[in-house]
């Protein structure tokens, strides 16, 4: 029994064992905490963001002071500073063509519709008084043109102002049933008096009602070709898209007659219809005779 007992007091650890045991746990925890603190500082937000690439100061550029409409404003509308608001917009999508400051708005007036939170463009702005919100909307160049319309010609009430159409005239003027657009990706201005804009204020955002007249903004040529067709013919309008991407180009004639939808020979515009006039000499009497040929060199009997 005292052998067991000698032994187990031999098995007791001296303090030297206990201070090496000490010191190697103790560099242990040590290095398991550093291991926690890099894990942590490498995993943070701005140690990721670090790891970013730089971006380039032009697009980190400041912002800068621009005013915009506190509502939406009318065209024709006199200008006050009490109508805007200051904000601030980046200085790389704020061209030289938007107004930032109250006073380069003194004494002027909207040529089209200010719209409320949005920039302001400077060709908008006019330093004429407009007579009505319909002139100060129509540009250089331009004219505006009213046109009877039904529930038909007016696409059902659709062709309200904004609305970009082209202008179909069928006629017999020629002797023969045609259709041709004469004035295509045509800006409506008005409807019934109403102009861009009054539509939501009335609260007839959708524009169910049909109007009985129609104003269209048009180049000064189409303006007269399209008075001119009104009184041989019959005007409708076909409304399109206003992203442009359906807009008929204005330099090639549309025309279908009856032939072209049977099948028939296609049926070319007027404007590239030629007469060929074609003098023969008789020899023996010395009498001239003159013979038409068509755009096809097919005799045109008389």
């Amino acid at each position: 029994m005292f052998a067991n007992r000698n032994f187990v007091r031999s098995r007791r650890r001296t303090p030297e064992a206990v201070i090496i045991q000490f010191v190697l746990l103790a560099g242990a925890c040590f290095v398991c905490l550093i291991g926690v603190v890099a894990f942590m500082h490498f995993s943070s937000p701005e140690s990721r963001a670090a790891s970013t690439i730089d971006v380039p100061s032009a697009i980190t550029s400041d912002s800068i002071n621009i005013i915009v409409p506190i509502d939406n404003i009318q065209p024709g509308t006199p200008l006050d500073a009490t109508m805007f608001r200051v904000d601030r917009r980046p200085e790389v999508v704020v061209g030289p063509e938007i107004v930032r400051e109250a006073e380069e708005i003194k004494n002027l007036y909207t040529r089209g519709l200010l719209v409320a939170n949005q920039p302001v463009n400077r060709d908008l702005l006019t330093s004429l008084r407009p007579t009505s919100a319909l002139t100060a909307s129509i540009p250089a160049g331009y004219r505006a043109v009213s046109i009877p319309v039904d529930a038909v010609s007016s696409v059902q009430g659709w062709a309200q102002p904004g609305a970009r159409v082209d202008v179909v005239w069928v006629t017999e003027f020629t002797g023969e049933k045609k259709a041709a657009i004469i004035a295509p990706n045509s800006l409506v201005l008005s409807a019934n008096r109403r102009t861009e804009g009054s539509a939501e204020e009335s609260g007839n955002k959708e524009g169910h009602e049909i109007p009985s007249t129609v104003t269209l903004l048009l180049p000064t040529k189409d303006a007269m070709k399209l008075r001119l067709a009104s009184l041989n013919g019959r005007l409708s309008m076909v409304l399109h898209a206003n992203d442009g991407l359906n807009a008929t180009s204005r330099d090639e004639p549309i025309v279908i007659d009856v032939g072209t939808i049977t099948g028939g020979r296609p049926s070319v515009p007027e404007a590239v219809k030629q007469v060929t006039v074609v003098t023969v000499t008789d020899r023996k009497t010395g009498k001239s005779e003159d013979h038409k040929f068509d755009h096809r060199f097919d005799r045109i009997s008389e």
